[in-house]
């Protein structure tokens, strides 16, 4: 594969970045670009931030004198609209070079087999030092049919990803000065508890929050007999266990458990009256005043808001049934892919380059122009400037481009954060299904189907809106009249296929 390199390359490739060191040279490994100069349109999901401008422009600017022929422009749609805008945006062959693809949303598969991305593999041997970034498993992540459609984002380790809970424990230790990681109906006590004392304190009612719809609760899974076990979780119809068996997931037992637990957060008022509609941002702008419950979605990142708020606040990041081993569900989360509409299909990949190339790079294009936009206060840490809103003058999601060897934090995050994003588990366990990347095209009417009836039927039992027994008859029959059977189907082909040419996936 031409992403794995020689070691010979390598060490010719860091030769070559010691003796150019802090100079222009190592922003690019390609051949001097050519007169003109080509867009990089880069479609993200999120809002714009109030010195987006000027951060761009002084991005532009050094991509210029680093003789790179390209221009950024960022295209930035709210999560609220981001499915429904980017479907259209394909399907009406909009024009652009980068896409930001996050697998537990809508992963590589289900962009190249509707031919929304081209693979990079004829181009990689000019980019030594971007493929060099990466490791094998990370690369492997964007292979799709034997081609390569994406380059990996490494902002931080998914060793620990799956199954963990962020809570106030400034709060949680007026009751407990244990988590009860291992007691679900404990939990959901210390969740009413919480939630009053909150309420109190802030003036408004926190919530246990998902982190996407989609994805299934990781924190309930791992106290069920049956983990180590992962569920897809960009859909959520394929649950795969760890001998390489495929099950429904809306069809388990472990859903009947997962329903029946969030009937009782919901009836308890424990989970947000309108959470089928709430938007991606309401939490995080909660978050920020205190008004969260023990949930899946925060982080310590979140620290940094919530402390401006309540300096006395603070989180802390809880497995439940911490004894067991942490699930390991993908080769890399986060991935950036070239769109099949690119004006050149080389200038994604140019910027890539680019942005790793360097840390002066990368700190200009996630954090904006120094001492205006932040100050570097150590090696990894920064502090941002911000405006009357409290909002960061300029940033670019570090979880979206972010290189771990380059992260700077807030110089108010907890070395737990720090921590955190990079811990590596001794005791892990790797899911069958991790490599594996499912091709839809034979199913993509059937997969239509099924996501709207999901939604349909189907959210409004996960989330405890309505009875499990009452409800669920009804709608495994619509999801089978929408096709999951036939989706079932082919999924099982393939991921038994996937295993016969890679056994080792089952180690």
């Amino acid at each position: 594969m031409k992403k794995l390199l020689a070691p010979v390359l390598a060490c010719l490739l860091a030769a070559g970045l010691m003796a150019g060191c802090g100079t222009a040279s190592e922003s690019t490994d390609a051949a001097a670009p050519s007169a003109s100069v080509h867009p990089m349109r880069f479609v993200t999901p999120g809002t714009t931030a109030p010195e987006q401008d000027a951060g761009v422009k002084a991005v532009n600017e050094k991509l210029a004198a680093d003789g790179v022929d390209i221009e950024f422009t960022p295209i930035r749609i709210p999560w609220d609209a981001y499915d429904q805008k980017l479907n259209l945006m394909l399907s009406s062959g909009d024009e652009f070079e980068l896409l930001h693809v996050m697998q537990d949303v809508k992963n590589i598969s289900s962009l190249a087999s509707r031919d929304a991305l081209l693979p990079v593999d004829e181009y990689l041997d000019k980019y030594p030092g971007l493929v060099a970034k990466f490791n094998d498993d990370e690369w492997r992540a964007g292979v799709y049919q034997g081609k390569t459609f994406a380059v990996p984002c490494s902002w931080r380790s998914f060793d620990n990803a799956l199954g963990y809970m962020t809570v106030r424990t400034d709060t949680m230790k007026k009751f407990t000065d244990t988590f009860p990681g291992n007691d679900v109906d404990a939990i959901i006590d210390l969740m009413k508890k919480m939630q009053a004392d909150i309420e109190t304190e802030v003036g408004k009612k926190p919530f246990h929050w998902p982190h996407q719809l989609a994805m299934a609760p990781g924190w309930l899974h791992r106290t069920y007999d049956t983990f180590p076990f992962y569920v897809e979780n960009s859909i959520g119809i394929v649950l795969t266990r760890q001998d390489g068996t495929v099950d429904s997931y809306y069809e388990s037992e472990e859903f009947k458990k997962d329903a029946q637990t969030y009937r009782t957060l919901y009836t308890s008022g424990l989970i947000h009256p309108d959470i089928l509609n709430a938007t991606h941002q309401q939490k995080y702008d909660e978050i920020k005043i205190g008004a969260a419950l023990p949930s899946e979605t925060f982080g310590y990142g979140d620290l940094v808001a919530l402390r401006e708020n309540i300096p006395e606040a603070d989180l802390e990041v809880f497995f439940t049934a911490p004894e067991k081993p942490h699930m390991i569900y993908t080769l890399s989360q986060n991935l950036n892919a070239i769109s099949a509409t690119a004006e050149d299909p080389e200038s994604g990949l140019k910027f890539l380059n680019w942005l790793y190339a360097s840390k002066e790079n990368h700190d200009l294009f996630h954090y904006g122009i120094p001492e205006v936009h932040y100050t570097a206060s150590a090696d990894n840490r920064i502090q941002r400037v911000k405006d009357e809103a409290n909002n960061n003058l300029y940033e670019f999601d570090t979880w979206m481009t972010g290189y771990l060897p380059f992260l700077r934090y807030d110089e108010t995050m907890p070395e737990k954060g720090i921590e955190f994003d990079q811990f590596k588990a001794d005791n892990k366990v790797v899911s069958p299904a991790a490599p594996f990347l499912f091709d839809a095209s034979n199913v993509e009417a059937e997969l239509t189907a099924i996501q709207t009836e999901i939604i349909a039927s189907i959210y409004p039992i996960k989330f405890g809106l309505v009875d499990y027994d009452a409800s669920i008859d009804a709608a495994i029959s619509r999801l089978k009249a929408a096709g999951i059977d036939r989706y079932l189907e082919e999924y099982k082909a393939q991921f038994a296929e996937f295993l016969k040419q890679n056994p080792d996936a089952l180690e």
